[in-house]
């Protein structure tokens, strides 16, 4: 049963790495952009792939405490680091991509009857370096993960 959870879990990892691969390159792709439709066409896409890639965060989340319990292996130290670096990393990339994209979506889509940004209003929003913060922590959290499941530090 074990290695079945561990596929599910390295299953879940490939799909949410997939989907999300699909956000970060639209992030870095809206920057350049200057024209409100294809800012929000690109926003449309990262929201759909965001959809899947839930399901490869359950898969993932499932098959690795599935593949830890199965195992008995709550009481090594990789498990417990690799679960805080988890949660580490989804705190702060929800913190630094929601206070970025929240805002960016309300100006494209226009809010509360407000016109859609255009022109330097929109070029202002768009020029931020999220994109290289989010990338930061993210791969720097998939890399540490990475390390600590592949050579389980004690």
């Amino acid at each position: 049963m074990y290695q079945w959870l561990v596929f599910t879990h390295l299953v879940g990892l490939v799909v949410f790495a997939m989907c999300h691969g699909v956000a970060i390159f639209s992030a870095f792709r809206i920057r350049g952009l200057r024209d409100t439709a294809e800012v929000r066409a690109q926003l449309e896409l990262t929201t759909q792939s965001s959809r899947l890639m839930y399901i490869g965060l359950i898969l993932l989340a499932v098959g690795g405490i599935g593949a830890a319990s199965s195992a008995n292996l709550w009481g090594a130290a990789w498990i417990t680091w690799s679960i805080v670096v988890f949660i580490a990393v989804i705190v702060a990339m929800y913190a630094v991509a929601s206070s970025y994209y929240y805002p960016l979506r309300d100006l494209v889509y226009g809010k509360d009857g407000a016109a859609p940004a255009e022109g330097e209003a929109l070029a202002k929003a768009l020029d931020s370096r999220r994109p290289e913060i989010l990338l930061a922590v993210g791969g720097g959290g998939l890399l540490i993960l990475i390390w600590l499941m592949a050579l389980k530090p004690a």
